[in-house]
């Protein structure tokens, strides 16, 4: 059986947004499974990985997060990889690059970047130089304003 992850800092966001790709995942075959914080409960999961994901890019407390999001990646060998969320998408995309190797395709959906005309110089100084980097490890972005 196929298998997809979605991953957000979040439970809540996949509460509000994502449960009919869920659905639409499980109809068609696939087993689907979730990583976030949070207790919303959500439909249409086979598995859910509760990782104490921190708002924060700076937080010790991700390097923990990025380790486990690595071994779920490698144990469970997904045909896809969705990551949600600044946190997320950055976190998800590092602990991917050995699931891409083997033919795992990442995709990251930006619901907003830090970084536009108008941004702080602060977002565009640290949010814009991480993202290019990490477009080499994206297989699709999806972008949402």
């Amino acid at each position: 059986m196929k298998k997809v992850l979605f991953i957000a800092t979040v439970s809540q966001h996949f509460f509000y947004f994502h449960q009919p790709c869920f659905e639409l995942f499980k109809k068609h075959g696939w087993e689907v499974h979730v990583a976030c914080s949070g207790d919303h409960t959500l439909e249409f999961v086979d598995k859910r990985f509760n990782l104490p994901f921190s708002r924060s890019p700076i937080s010790v407390q991700n390097i923990i997060v990025y380790k486990k999001l690595k071994q779920i990646i490698n144990e469970n060998k997904y045909e896809i990889i969705h990551c949600h969320t600044p946190v997320g998408g950055v976190l998800t995309r590092l602990a991917a690059r050995k699931a891409r190797k083997n033919g795992t395709k990442v995709i990251y959906t930006a619901h907003g970047f830090h970084f536009f005309k108008g941004a702080s110089l602060s977002g565009w100084c640290i949010f814009y130089p991480i993202e290019c980097f990490l477009a080499r490890f994206t297989d699709c972005l999806i972008t949402i304003n």
